[in-house]
């Protein structure tokens, strides 16, 4: 795997450390460059959790893709510098179901720095900028909203999001490590089911220093500072120009 060529990609120095600060650098410059994406799905591409061709697609051709692909990249990058770091289970609450969605729905990661557990995650779309301590009643926000843990067993945690000052159940967590051939049966059910959004409508988001960006089949979606603002159009043509404006030059437009 070509690590230099990694960081060049998202902006930053290979970090010299395995701390806490070197991790939440990446992690954050990381998000900044690597949007999240589903346009493969849409166009009937096949997926690999595979490090060379994940490697191929996000560095090489300029690509994002969803949290199979974005964190199995990412585990490998801190690998290869030597961090303490595994791909865990974890699942969304499902508000439409009132239930959490099934094991292996999401990978995620944990990494273990001086004997606390971090989750990293760079597979959601509109997520958190950096690492969150797992540690009950840890609190965390940045521009994207706020962030609480709540530790229910040795190994399992949930994470919350404040929304319009309630604490919502987010994320389920399991941090037993995880092979990923386990999560190939949840990984093809989101390349094919048409009962996943991944499989109708173009979805393509990166976060910025004060928001995120968020292109759609018909809309561009800004959030700047908690501000707001929609584009609305019509053709393909018009998707692509914004899509290769605002996504392909990601040196000049990641923090648009």
């Amino acid at each position: 795997m070509d690590i230099e060529r990694y960081f060049e990609h998202i902006g930053i120095k290979k970090p010299t450390s395995t701390s806490f600060e070197a991790l939440k650098e990446i992690h954050k410059s990381h998000l900044l460059t690597v949007p999240f994406e589903n346009l493969d799905i849409i166009n009937g591409e096949p997926l690999s959790m595979e490090p060379t061709f994940i490697m191929n697609k996000i560095i090489y051709n300029n690509r994002g893709g969803i949290c199979f692909e974005t964190n199995t990249l990412l585990a490998n990058i801190l690998n290869e510098l030597g961090f303490n770091v595994q791909t865990v289970s974890a699942k969304f609450w499902n508000d439409e179901k009132q239930e959490w969605n099934p094991d292996f729905s999401h990978l995620a990661l944990i990494v273990r720095i001086e004997g606390y557990l971090y989750l990293a995650d760079v597979g959601v779309g509109g997520g958190f900028l950096e690492p969150i301590l797992l540690e009950h009643n840890h609190e965390y926000s940045d521009s994207n909203g706020a962030y609480r843990v709540i530790n229910i067993t040795d190994t399992t945690y949930i994470l919350q999001k404040l929304e319009e000052l309630i604490w919502k159940d987010l994320l389920f967590i399991s941090t037993e490590c995880k092979q990923l051939h386990q999560f190939e049966e949840q990984f093809l059910y989101y390349q094919t089911s048409d009962e996943t959004i991944f499989t109708k409508n173009k979805i393509v988001n990166r976060l910025t220093n004060d928001g995120r960006i968020t292109l759609s089949d018909h809309q561009l979606k800004i959030t700047k500072n908690h501000i707001v603002t929609i584009t609305e159009f019509d053709s393909e043509e018009e998707w692509l120009k914004i899509y290769n404006d605002i996504f392909q030059p990601s040196k000049s437009c990641k923090n648009v």
